[in-house]
């Protein structure tokens, strides 16, 4: 239900030749939310099943940068290295390597031969329902990274706080960032078209309504909610983990209203 990207053999894998890949995405990841919100499920948030590196743990931030000083430089790599760097970083909150916005399970592990297999899966994007839609998005994530193969992007980290969940739950600051992507890669010479990703809008953000009056217009889409994980319970079956879905996020956008005439 997610994307996988490697190379044809281990060697071959981008992620094992430069090991300062993987950090240039998880930076950029880490400073555009969209690409962990736009392209995911109705489960986001700590306890998802792609939980983002900074996202449950505010300390997660400061490990991480730790982690980045640590990244040899690629004449000096070993391929066992990004493994040994993230696999503790990159998880959820219980712990566990493969619930998370980057796993690492299958890239290089030198604890099990199904573990060196040269690849990254991309856990917050989810399989779309459309062939069009699923090359869409193997086109933007190809594209990120040729462009951090050539360049790789080594900024300081942001600290979201809160902000994380009150402003890109929402698909009008989600899109807003998203164009940010889209014209980045147009600078480097990747000439995606912010129309492509139109239809990810209307499929994740449906609107449920709109009223025009006066020149006003009132709009309301679905937003994202991120439902968290309950406490276990004794069931029947065994114990269970129920999702608390008791509430949906809305988002209300006007247009065309002056402040200082209406209320």
């Amino acid at each position: 239900n997610h994307v996988t990207l490697g190379g044809i053999t281990p060697a071959d894998s981008p992620f094992l030749r430069r090991p300062d890949l993987l950090q240039s995405l998880i930076t950029y990841w880490q400073h555009h939310p969209c690409l962990s919100y736009f392209f995911s499920g109705l489960f986001v948030g700590p306890t998802s099943q792609a939980p983002r590196a900074d996202e449950g743990r505010p300390e997660a931030i400061y490990e991480l940068e730790l982690a980045f000083q640590q990244i040899p430089p690629p004449e000096r790599n070993q391929p066992w290295i990004v493994d040994r760097l993230f696999r503790h970083l990159l998880t959820d909150l219980t712990g566990n390597t493969h619930r998370a916005e980057f796993c690492i399970d299958k890239l290089y592990s030198p604890d099990t031969a199904s573990g060196r297999q040269g690849l990254v899966e991309f856990r917050a994007f989810e399989m779309p329902p459309h062939a069009r839609l699923s090359l869409t998005q193997m086109l933007l994530l190809r594209a990120l990274v040729a462009r951090f193969w050539a360049q790789p992007y080594q900024k300081p980290l942001v600290r979201w706080g809160t902000s994380l969940h009150d402003r890109w739950m929402l698909p009008h600051y989600l899109w807003e960032d998203l164009k940010e992507v889209v014209t980045d890669l147009n600078t480097v010479g990747y000439p995606l078209q912010l129309e492509w990703f139109a239809p990810f809008l209307e499929f994740r953000f449906p609107v449920l309504g709109q009223l025009t009056r006066d020149g006003i217009q009132l709009e309301l889409r679905a937003a994202i909610e991120p439902w968290l994980v309950l406490g276990e319970e004794t069931t029947q079956a065994g114990t269970a983990r129920f999702v608390d879905s008791s509430v949906e996020r809305l988002q209300v956008k006007l247009s065309g209203l002056t402040d200082s005439r209406y209320a």
